[in-house]
């Protein structure tokens, strides 16, 4: 097993994930990103700001290691 630099790891996948989730909300009108489709009440602003969280944790993680 490799271990890896949690820091390589952030700069290599964070910006791709990130410009994924960009490229595929492109275009769509406000009133789309923020209506609720599902019954759960999540709207497409949800997901589109999961990769922030992941870049905050392992931020913190990498500062504090």
């Amino acid at each position: 097993m490799t271990i890896t630099d949690p820091g390589t790891d952030l700069r290599r996948h964070l910006p791709e994930a990130c410009e994924a989730v960009r490229w595929k909300l492109d275009g769509l009108p406000d009133r789309d990103l923020r209506r609720p489709p599902t019954p759960t009440g999540t709207n497409l602003l949800g997901p589109a700001e999961h990769p922030a969280g992941v870049e905050l944790l392992c931020l913190g993680r990498v500062l504090v290691t």
